[in-house]
This record gives C-alpha cells, sequence and structure tokens, in this order.
C-alpha cells in the first residue's frame, strides 16, 4: 500500500526545507516544487494527497496554481500567505481551499491541517469555482482591516459562501460592529448575488405588522387588505433574508419562524397556498441570546436552528491596529457628499482616537469622523477638529441615565426626553464649534429648528460663532 503524499509548492527553500522536514518525520512522502507551473506539473505527475501551495511566487500566483488544481481534482489545498487581505482570503476558500494558514507557519498546525484534510478527504466534495467581486476603495458596504480578527472574519465569510443557501448563519457582536456588512459580503460573494438581498428590521415595525411584511397577505385577509401583498420572503427569491436584532421578535412570530427553517415553506396571511423559501437566512443579535433563552425571552429550538454557522464579529477595541485603513476609508466615502476635499491625516489623529474605548464601535468612529470632517475648511484632518473624544464618551453613556424621581409614566417619559435632548444639542454645538449652519448639516435638521430647540433649553452658542 502507497504511504501518503504530500506536495509543498513554495518559492521559499527555508519554507520547503521546514516543512519537508516535518512531514517526513510523520512518515509522509513528500514531493516539491519552487514554482506555480511546476507545482501544476509535480501534480499531475505525482498525485498527492494534499496539497500546500504559497501565494506569492514569480511565474504564477498560488490562487491561479490551485485554481488549476481544483479544475482537475478535489485533492485538499492548503493556502499559506505572508501577508493576508479580506479579498486574498475570501477568494481562496471560494476557489476551494481547504483552509488558509499565514506565515510563520506553526508546525503542530499544519502537522494538525494535513491530518484532518487527509481524514476527511473521501468526505470531501468537490466545489466549484466561485468569481470574487472586487469592491473598490469608494464602495461604501466594503469590509475594512486586516488584523487578525478580521482575517478570521474574512476566513469564515469565504467558508460560509461555499454552502447552499438552506445553511442559516448566525451573526454575533457588539452595536456597531457591521453586521449588515458582513451579511451583504455573504450575499455579495455567494453563488446567487444576482439575486435580492432583503433586510428585516425586528425592531422598527410592530409584531403583527412584522408578520404581514414578512409574509404577505392576500386580499380580504384582514380589513385593509384591500389587494394582495408580496412579502419579503417571496421578493428575496433565491437571494438572502437578514434578519436583524432577531432577539427582539415576540415568541409567537420566533415559532413561525422555526417552522419556516424546517420547512423551508409558508403561506401568505389568509391564503392556503404553501409558498417554498429558497433563500438563505442569515440573522443578527447584540444581545447574548443564551441570556435571553434562561429568561424565556428566546426559544431554545429556535435559537439551535439558527446556530447553524455562528460567525463572531470583533469589537473595535480587539483591533484598533486598523484605525489608520477606517479613517482612511471614512474620509474617501464622505469626501463628496460633505463638499469636502479631505486627501490627508494630520499627525496625532490616530494617536488620539486609538485612546477611545469606542462603545459604539465601528459605527461610532464613522460618525466621529464625519463631525470632524464637517469643521475641517483644509485638506488635512487634524487632531484639533475632533474636539476632546473623551467628554464626547462621558456625554454617550449619560444619555442612558433615567429620571429617578416618582414621575408618573408619562412624566418620566417628558423627563427622560428632556435631559436627553439638552446633551444631544450641547454635545452637538460642540462637535460644530458652535457653529448653527453647521449644527444644523451635522443633525440634518433646518436652521430654524435648530434654534426652537436652544431657545427651549436656554442654550446659546458663542457670539463669534453664529452662522
Amino acid at each position: 500500500m502507497s504511504r501518503t503524499k504530500i506536495l509543498i509548492v513554495d518559492d521559499d527553500p527555508n519554507v520547503l526545507y521546514a516543512v519537508r522536514m516535518i512531514f517526513e518525520k510523520e512518515g509522509y512522502d513528500v514531493v516539491e516544487a519552487d514554482r506555480g507551473e511546476k507545482g501544476i506539473q509535480v501534480f499531475n505527475n505525482e498525485h498527492p494527497d494534499v496539497v500546500f501551495m504559497d501565494v506569492t511566487m514569480p511565474d504564477m500566483c498560488g490562487l491561479e496554481a490551485m485554481k488549476k488544481i481544483k479544475e482537475r481534482s478535489d485533492v485538499p489545498v492548503i493556502v499559506i500567505t505572508g501577508y493576508g487581505t479580506m479579498e486574498t482570503a475570501i477568494k481562496a476558500v471560494q476557489l476551494g481551499a481547504y483552509e488558509y494558514i499565514t506565515k510563520p507557519l506553526d508546525s503542530d498546525k499544519i502537522r494538525l491541517l494535513a491530518r484532518r484534510a487527509l481524514e476527511t478527504y473521501k468526505l470531501q466534495k468537490e466545489v466549484e469555482g466561485l468569481r470574487l467581486r472586487l469592491e473598490s476603495q469608494t464602495n461604501p458596504f466594503v469590509l475594512i482591516g486586516n488584523t487578525p480578527p478580521m482575517q478570521q472574519l474574512y476566513k469564515a465569510i469565504g467558508v460560509v459562501t461555499t454552502t447552499p443557501n438552506t445553511t442559516t448563519v448566525l451573526l454575533q457582536g457588539e452595536s456597531g460592529t457591521g453586521k449588515e456588512l458582513v451579511a451583504k459580503a455573504l450575499h455579495n460573494n455567494g453563488p446567487h448575488a444576482a439575486e435580492p438581498f432583503v433586510v428585516v428590521n425586528c425592531t422598527v415595525l410592530p409584531h403583527d405588522l412584522l408578520e404581514s411584511e414578512l409574509f404577505g397577505y392576500e386580499k380580504g385577509a384582514f380589513t385593509g387588505a384591500t389587494e394582495r401583498k408580496i412579502g419579503k420572503l417571496e421578493i428575496a427569491r433565491d437571494g438572502t433574508i437578514f434578519f436583524d436584532e432577531i432577539s427582539e421578535l415576540s415568541l409567537n412570530l420566533q415559532a413561525k419562524l422555526l417552522r419556516l427553517l424546517q420547512e423551508r415553506e409558508f403561506e401568505r396571511i389568509g391564503g392556503n397556498e404553501a409558498l417554498k423559501v429558497n433563500a438563505r437566512f442569515v440573522v443578527a443579535a447584540n444581545r447574548d441570546l443564551k441570556e435571553a433563552m434562561k429568561h424565556g425571552q428566546f426559544r431554545e429550538d429556535l435559537f439551535f436552528r439558527i446556530n447553524v454557522v455562528a460567525i463572531r464579529l470583533p469589537s473595535l477595541r480587539e483591533r484598533k491596529e486598523d484605525l489608520p485603513l477606517l479613517v482612511d476609508h471614512f474620509v474617501k466615502k464622505h469626501n463628496a457628499r460633505l463638499g469636502k476635499h479631505i486627501a490627508a491625516i494630520g499627525h496625532g489623529v490616530i494617536e488620539k482616537l486609538a485612546v477611545y474605548d469606542f462603545p459604539g464601535n465601528v459605527r461610532e468612529l464613522e460618525n466621529i469622523i464625519e463631525r470632524a470632517m464637517v469643521v475641517t475648511s483644509g485638506s488635512v484632518l487634524t487632531a484639533d477638529a475632533f474636539g476632546q473624544i473623551e467628554q464626547v464618551k462621558d456625554t454617550v453613556s449619560s444619555h442612558n441615565a433615567l429620571p429617578t424621581i416618582p414621575f408618573e409614566f408619562k412624566e418620566a417619559r417628558s423627563e427622560a426626553l428632556r435631559k436627553f435632548e439638552k446633551q444631544f444639542l450641547e454635545q452637538l454645538l460642540h462637535a460644530a464649534n458652535g457653529s448653527i449652519t453647521e449644527a444644523a448639516k451635522l443633525a440634518k435638521i433646518r436652521r430654524q429648528s435648530l434654534h426652537r430647540m436652544l431657545k427651549r433649553h436656554n442654550l446659546t452658542p458663542p457670539k463669534s460663532s453664529r452662522r
């Protein structure tokens, strides 16, 4: 019986030697190549059981060489790269890579990878290569970051895009980490990107309206149903349907969603026709669903049904090394909309942002960048434009303070709104350096409305800034 054979393709002789020694000690036969074209030739001649393929080589990109190999065989290919990007990670998995690892290589890890690849080789399906849709720098829906947590996220996205639409995905992470962006990346990089991407926000509509929005209804199903309405499930067709804030669904709707996921069919309200659901379900939650289950607020059976593939989104605190890329992206994103021509990030900006914890994550960072751009008149975004970020943090946290004196409900609500409005206006004026015009633009309200609100709270901007 012939021994297991491993092919290593890398233009670095030190890597070739080190990996060869590791696998020969394990009792494997090892063949190698120092170029992509040669790697394909060796593969065709030697018929290895596992391939380790470097990405960057002089004659042919490793991904291209892997693509040619995958056109001939479903042998597992483990991709190696010295510097990973979102595009490389997703494309590697989409093209059929068994795994994606970065240098420097860990001997224990590659031994384990080879063992797992061999164990699952007989069970692996051949995966058709998916064409990557590159996103430009100005694309507002691109995911930004090169840190290890983001590399893991990109790899997870790539894995999911090779699965059928019946695989449900659960996105978990703090508010503002970009769960809808991840859902769109799953959709846009998948085989059904031309189909609709439909969002169901579980917090916006009352539960009765949400049900009709989701399932649709027949004419005469209830008072006011004067014609048939197509629901979001039908609109999604073979695409993706994204449930944002799934934990806010009522228990009644949770039960209906569970049946929907189990049966993959539904009926319009007031209808009898069973309609098939072919879209992929991606659900997101800010809350800890296990805690919600303990308090009877989320169905345990639904949790297990949606938790087929779970992807955790890192907080901005976990990847502050991505701040320069994120700041550059948001400046480019908002330049045209704000009528700005900011071309450079000044000294001290990143350092100033890095000391802040960003409880609102990337969404809060974008708002902070936008505020700073509003008050910037030149082509350089300076640290001074950001004001006192720590003060903004304190103000944001104080917004959550509720009135503790024993008001009746209506009075308590009015008092909470009054406090919020005053604190919001104070923060708004601070961000706009006291300019009424800039503050109105920032808040997206009319100057006259802003003046009335300021007068109501006895707030007056500095005389030199009233414009």
